[in-house]
């Protein structure tokens, strides 16, 4: 994935430069390309280059927002492109484990969500018999998608000790000043739920 994203980012680099060189040859004059930002490449475009971009190439260079219950972007980014802060990754664990409470079936759901990677933890409503089925998985699966579909792999628990550990890591990700400080205990449970 971020093979692609650079790529990606090189092929726009490229056509600013072309364009520009085109536009420079046409007044006779040599243009730099402009210098790359921590923004979205077609952010810091200049408006003549970035109306030369194809429509696809420019749509895939912005980051993907999520709305928020009012249904206005919220300014999430997408792991994709930007690394998630602990504060985002918090906000966008709280939006998959409302829908995934939704489903009729599940009581309860906790939430951690690492670069393009989620962990669910879900206790079942008493009246519900069956476990975790393929059926019920997938289900849990889509109302995961439907939050942030850029989410690559979504891992699911019932287990009863498993949730109390995705609930104490998810906690803690609030108190955090970056996600990485947790990659290890992420990792460990990751593997867990998984069977590794």
């Amino acid at each position: 994935m971020k093979k692609w994203i650079l790529a990606l980012l090189c092929m726009v680099a490229a056509s600013m430069v072309m364009s520009g060189c085109a536009a420079g040859n046409a007044s006779g004059l040599a243009t730099v390309a402009p210098a790359a930002t921590n923004s979205p490449a077609a952010a810091t475009m200049e408006p003549s280059a970035a109306a030369t971009m194809e429509s696809p190439m420019q749509a895939t260079a912005q980051p993907m927002t999520s709305p928020d219950a009012s249904g206005s972007p919220e300014g999430t980014a997408s792991s994709a492109m930007t690394a998630m802060t602990p504060a985002q990754a918090g906000k966008l664990a709280e939006q998959i484990s409302e829908a995934v409470e939704r489903i009729s079936e599940v009581k309860d759901a906790e939430v951690i969500v690492r670069d393009e990677r989620v962990l669910v933890a879900v206790e079942f409503e008493d009246q519900y018999s069956a476990s975790l089925d393929d059926r019920m998985k997938q289900t849990i699966v889509d109302a995961v998608k439907k939050v942030d579909d850029s989410l690559t792999d979504v891992q699911i628990t019932d287990d009863g000790t498993l949730y109390g550990q995705v609930k104490g890591l998810a906690e803690r990700v609030g108190k955090v000043t970056g996600l990485d400080e947790l990659a290890d205990d992420f990792g460990d449970l990751w593997d867990r739920i998984t069977g590794r």
